[in-house]
């Protein structure tokens, strides 16, 4: 039984987190989920992950009036 839950775990494990990235990339929302672990193999992902949420916030300047 425990040889089974082992490659249970080898399965849903992966699969959980290949679900997670799916979902992350459509809805837009794995920044803060993936964030830390980004960190742990590139620390410098922070500053660029820092420099993606600021691009992404600001807004396209307004079209001036029509002459």
């Amino acid at each position: 039984m425990s040889f089974l839950a082992q490659v249970a775990v080898l399965f849903v494990v992966p699969a959980g987190f290949a679900w997670f990235a799916v979902r992350a990339r459509r809805v837009g929302g794995g920044h803060s989920f993936l964030a830390p672990f980004e960190e742990i193999w590139d620390p410098g992902a922070h500053r660029t992950h820092i420099e993606v949420q600021v691009r992404e916030e600001r807004q396209a300047p307004s079209p001036g009036p029509e002459r």
